[in-house]
């Protein structure tokens, strides 16, 4: 018999930074008005520079995690969203004069030698207005997708680290989200993008199962790219 396929309310999210690789089991529920629950986490220090400044060193011991994650929890056929963050990986909220800003405008020289996108985000506290913008070296890109491939990730999508956050935000406000708040609290955040979620939102957006014995307050800056990669596949 053929494997049933896997429901579509469900992703796996991998997160790869220098210093950890995070695994994620995410599942929208169809009958307790649209609950987030958490089926599987694991996240593992790196300790001997596996993924040094966004750059791959050692594919066989990131490989093993990943593979060992959906094998356990037979997530192989499920799809499985990446994001990733380091040195090397282009991101900032940069504000520009216009919507429509140029390379140029942007001030990012380095963005004509990578596979890049900007996203307008809100009108400026400084003036003018802010764009996300992120990119990498397309070499870098390929090695993400490769890795994926051989630890048998159903990979999807390949983001970064802060745009998740900032689909976390978005999704968090829904109908109540402004433009003109997100501007305010980008500044109050000094444009870091992974601060704009307290662990107590992130709390009444995931319910946890207590026997994972996850504390939330060490975890939540982990389980924010997680949860941000999830909510933001439900929308493509």
């Amino acid at each position: 018999m053929w494997p049933f396929s896997r429901k579509k309310y469900e992703r796996v999210t991998i997160s790869l930074s220098p210093q950890n690789i995070t695994c994620c089991w995410l599942e929208r529920s169809q009958k307790n008005e649209g609950a987030i629950y958490l089926k599987a986490y694991a996240r593992t220090p790196l300790k001997q520079l596996e993924f040094s400044q966004a750059i791959i060193f050692n594919p066989t011991l990131l490989k093993k995690q990943i593979r060992s994650f959906l094998q356990t929890h037979r997530l192989q056929s499920t799809p499985a969203v990446l994001a990733v963050s380091g040195p090397k990986i282009v991101e900032h909220v940069i504000q520009t004069k216009t919507t429509t800003p140029t390379v140029q405008e942007l001030g990012l020289p380095e963005l004509r030698t990578l596979t890049w996108d900007s996203i307008y985000l809100c009108p400026s506290q400084k003036g003018g207005f802010d764009f996300f913008v992120c990119g990498m070296k397309p070499e870098y890109l390929f090695s993400y997708q490769l890795l994926a491939m051989s630890a048998g990730a159903n990979i999807t999508t390949i983001a970064t680290e802060q745009l998740a956050h900032l689909q976390l935000y978005r999704h968090r406000q829904e109908t109540l989200f402004r433009k003109s708040k997100l501007s305010l609290d980008l500044l109050q955040q000094r444009y870091n993008p992974s601060s704009l979620s307290s662990v107590e939102e992130l709390e009444s957006l995931l319910s946890l199962d207590e026997a994972t014995g996850i504390d939330l307050s060490k975890e939540h800056t982990f389980l924010g790219t997680s949860l941000g990669l999830f909510l933001s596949e439900e929308t493509t």
